[in-house]
C-alpha cells in the first residue's frame, strides 16, 4: 500500500508532483490547455486496481485547471454540470481544455476531457465570487467513526471521507445523515491547507454516501461496479473545516440498474451551505467485464 508522505503546501503552488495532477500544455484558440497526470500508484486516485481512469481524476484536473490560471480561487462559489460520457482508458493520453462558455454567464466556463479526439467528460463549471465564511471558534465535537471502507469502495481506510450514517425516519421517508471525517495529516486532498474542506473532498465524500447507499439503500451486491453518469454541485470552494460538514440524503428508489443521489451539504446546526447530485449506473462483475470486453460504454 503507498503511503500518504507529509507534503506541506499553499493553495496556490502545489510543490510536489505527488500533488500535481496535471502538466501543462497547449490549449486551442480560446480555451486553456493541460495534460491529465494519471498515477497509477497515487495513494488516493488508485488505492484499488483499476482498468480505467477514475472519474475524481477527471474533476480534480478539470479543477486544477481553473485553478492554475488563477480562475478559481477559495473565494469562490462553484457551480459544476458534468457528464462522463465515455470510460476514460489508462493507456492514451488525456487532454484537459477550459475557455469561456459562449453560451453562458459571465464566470461560467466550459470544460471538457479528451481522449484520442473523443470526450470522456464535459460540461461547465461556473464561479461567482462569495463572502468568506465566518470561521467559528473550534469547539469540542465527537469524533466521527469512519463507514467501512469497502461500503465506500475503498481500499485503504485513510481515503474514507463519510462517517456511519444516522438513519432517520422523516415520516415522508428516510433520510440519512453522514458526517464528513477528515483526512489524515499529508493526505492528497489536504494539499491546500487543513484548515479548509476542498472542493474535491467534499465531491468524493459525496460519492462515497452515493455509493455505500446503492448497497445499504438499494441492496446492490457488494461487488457491484458503480459507474458515474453525472455529477453536478453548488459548493462553496473552502469552507472552513471549524465548522463540521454533514450530507443528507432523502432516500429515493433505484431506477433499474441507475440510481440518483441528490445530497445537501449542511452545517452542524443543520444550516444548508451546498449540494451535490450524482446519476450512476451498476454493473455486476460479469456485466462489465462483457462490456468491457466488447468495446461498449458504461
Amino acid at each position: 500500500m503507498v503511503s500518504h508522505q507529509h507534503l506541506g503546501t499553499s493553495f496556490g503552488a502545489p510543490a510536489s508532483d505527488w500533488l500535481n495532477v496535471i502538466t501543462p500544455a497547449e490549449g486551442r484558440p480560446g480555451q486553456y490547455g493541460a495534460a491529465l497526470r494519471v498515477d497509477q500508484e497515487h495513494p488516493f486516485f488508485f488505492d484499488h486496481p483499476l482498468d480505467h481512469v477514475p472519474g475524481m481524476l477527471l474533476v480534480t484536473g478539470l479543477l486544477d485547471l481553473l485553478r492554475d490560471h488563477r480562475v478559481l480561487s477559495r473565494e469562490h462559489r462553484v457551480r459544476l454540470s458534468l457528464e462522463f460520457t465515455k470510460m476514460c482508458e489508462l493507456g492514451p493520453e488525456v487532454s484537459l481544455l477550459a475557455g469561456p462558455d459562449p453560451s453562458g454567464e459571465r464566470g461560467t466556463w466550459a470544460v471538457l476531457a479528451l481522449q484520442e479526439e473523443e470526450a470522456v467528460c464535459a460540461g461547465t463549471i461556473e464561479l461567482a465570487q462569495e463572502q468568506p465564511a465566518t470561521v467559528p471558534q473550534a469547539g469540542e465535537t465527537a469524533e466521527a467513526v469512519p463507514i467501512e471502507a469497502g461500503l465506500a469502495h475503498r481500499a485503504d481506510p485513510r481515503n474514507v471521507l463519510i462517517g456511519e450514517p444516522a438513519i432517520l425516519d422523516e415520516g415522508s421517508g428516510e433520510e440519512y445523515e453522514v458526517p464528513l471525517v477528515s483526512p489524515p495529516t499529508g493526505h492528497f486532498l489536504l494539499r491546500y491547507g487543513p484548515e479548509h474542506y476542498g472542493l474535491e473532498e467534499m465531491v468524493e465524500a459525496g460519492r462515497q454516501l452515493a455509493t455505500a447507499a446503492s448497497h445499504l439503500a438499494h441492496e446492490r451486491p457488494r461487488d457491484a461496479v458503480m459507474l458515474w453518469l453525472r455529477l453536478a454541485a453548488d459548493l462553496p470552494a473552502a469552507p472552513p473545516r471549524a465548522e463540521p460538514l454533514t450530507l443528507r440524503w432523502r432516500t429515493q428508489p433505484p431506477r433499474g440498474n441507475r440510481g440518483v443521489f441528490d445530497l445537501t451539504v449542511v452545517t452542524g446546526d443543520g444550516t444548508p451551505v451546498g449540494a451535490l447530485s450524482y446519476g450512476s449506473r451498476a454493473l455486476s462483475p460479469a456485466s462489465y467485464q462483457r462490456i468491457r470486453q466488447n468495446g461498449e460504454q458504461a
